[in-house]
């Protein structure tokens, strides 16, 4: 058995901004920063076995405030983890009254997300069976994470709501391939940090 922990990263200038970020790095804010170190203060007694991170940078920086409380461990950085690629509209704002299923061209589909995700599951089954597994992601990918995990077909990915900035899932992926859904988006660790406005991660998807 392989317990998973998915978390999302901090809020980015671009997220409060309404930039589209996809692959470009993104930077995180005054919040997304408080939330990562409220993240880290959380899993500070956590000890996992491997952390993996979107090599993308704020998901690294977000990694970064969880593994200072283990120095000794290395972060992983893996593409397999990055956010949807969207092409043209990158660093761009995202247009008025855009609708998830119409993207730009070259931008990946939901399909290819949802076999990144398997990809990643697979990945770990074949190099850490019966370790604790820490990996940070992004919004988009992370609903293809919910969607293979809860082993629902693929148009369940337009139904989630989206992720809360650092918010974590906890799955447990059982050898005889079943899954337990422990927790998912699960945000109590941001209930003491002061944010200049609550709950901004649901306004839009903040790719």
């Amino acid at each position: 058995m392989i317990e998973f922990w998915l978390i999302r990263h901090g809020e980015t200038v671009e997220n409060a901004a309404g930039i589209c970020q996809g692959q470009t790095p993104g930077t995180l804010n005054e919040d997304g920063i408080a939330q990562a170190k409220a993240l880290g203060e959380y899993l500070k007694e956590e000890e996992f076995d491997f952390y993996y991170s979107s090599d993308l940078l704020r998901t690294m920086k977000t990694t970064q405030e969880v593994t200072k409380y283990h120095p000794e461990k290395e972060i992983i950085p893996e593409p397999l983890l990055r956010e949807r690629y969207l092409a043209a509209w990158q660093g761009k704002p995202f247009p008025k009254n855009w609708k998830e299923l119409d993207l730009p061209e070259g931008a990946e589909t939901a399909e290819d997300l949802i076999a990144r995700a398997e990809a990643f599951i697979q990945l770990i089954k074949e190099k850490h069976d019966g370790k604790k597994v820490f990996a940070m992601s992004h919004g988009g990918l992370i609903r293809a994470f919910w969607t293979v995990l809860h082993g629902f077909d693929h148009d369940s990915y337009y139904h989630w709501d989206a992720p809360k900035n650092t918010s974590i899932s906890r799955f447990e992926l059982n050898d005889d391939g079943s899954v337990k859904v422990v927790a998912r988006n699960l945000a109590e660790h941001l209930e003491t940090v002061q944010l200049e406005v609550k709950d901004k991660s649901q306004n839009g998807w903040q790719l």
